[in-house]
């Protein structure tokens, strides 16, 4: 990417008494993109978290917000940081716009026409005047959402954001959390549990492992890299077997689930189905057989249970 990263984590680790909770993890998350934090649990992910915040001291390395010091330039590395560590915490004698306008005192930067934009961002102008005991939990998780980026923060961090969401409630989240990414610039840090969620609402993902990084990768492909990508694709043909014979010398493959498997770019697999057609062999359909962000967990962590 051309754009330079807002959060760089340099070899971070974290040790409690003799134990290694974090070991040399480095990512880059940038302007603009959903950045999704899996692992099992007990892989240190809120350890991460906390580490990012400041809620916790680092045993070495460093994080760079905007190019600050999370240990050297705290004041001006946390500036640019929102953020919802587990659930937010508002007064519930108040009502939403009173609570964001407790926060908005706290820096004199957020004027009401900000407080507005939020409250529009996260879809809550029908209630934002309700006292928050009555809201649901999807709206203060909303409603977190917008105090957490009322003074404009280029990196927004947050923590199981779906827990105790039912499913609109996660569509919703989904949703702004797309739109603040794409209309502010914002970077977006989201640790879940929720693999299909995830694999919906982020552009990238980072595994993590005891305490170690062991992948990263992208969910979302421009056009551009799916045309030059090789991918496992599967013809659906009326005689799979007499198919197989025919890419004989022109490319690798096998039979499975009735249908014809292999590994091709675009302009490949165009070539195999006009050899198929031209042998007098059927093409039924031609689709892309991708892993789901599950299958490709499952497979990188050897099974071991998210959370």
């Amino acid at each position: 990417m051309s754009q330079s990263p807002v959060v760089r984590l340099m070899d971070v680790s974290k040790r409690i008494g003799g134990r290694t909770i974090i070991d040399r993890v480095s990512l880059e998350v940038y302007p603009g993109e959903v950045f999704g934090f899996l692992g099992p649990n007990g892989s240190g992910k809120t350890t991460t978290i906390r580490l990012m915040v400041g809620l916790m001291a680092l045993s070495a390395g460093d994080i760079q917000i905007t190019g600050h010091s999370i240990k050297n330039e705290f004041p001006e590395a946390i500036t640019q940081v929102g953020a919802i560590v587990e659930n937010p915490e508002m007064y519930k004698f108040l009502t939403g716009y009173q609570n964001l306008l407790h926060y908005a005192r706290m820096n004199p930067q957020v004027t009401k026409h900000r407080i507005d934009e939020v409250v529009e961002l996260v879809g809550l102008n029908g209630r934002i005047h309700d006292k928050v005991r009555k809201y649901s939990l999807g709206m203060r998780q909303r409603l977190g959402v917008a105090q957490a980026v009322m003074h404009r923060p280029k990196l927004l961090v947050l923590d199981e954001p779906t827990n105790g969401l039912d499913p609109a409630g996660i569509r919703e989240l989904r949703d702004y959390l797309r739109r603040l990414a794409a209309d502010e610039g914002t970077a977006v840090f989201v640790s879940s549990h929720m693999l299909s969620e995830m694999e919906l609402m982020c552009d990238r993902v980072a595994i993590l492992q005891k305490g170690q990084i062991i992948d990263i990768r992208s969910i979302r492909t421009t056009s551009e890299d799916t045309a030059r990508a090789a991918e496992q694709v599967a013809f659906e043909v009326d005689h799979p077997d007499a198919a197989l014979g025919v890419l004989e010398g022109h490319g690798t493959g096998r039979v499975e689930d009735g249908a014809l498997l292999v590994t091709a770019d675009r302009s490949t697999v165009a070539s195999i189905n006009r050899r198929l057609v031209e042998a007098g062999i059927n093409v039924y359909g031609i689709r892309v057989k991708s892993k789901s962000l599950e299958d490709q967990f499952l497979e990188v962590t050897a099974g071991e249970t998210i959370g």
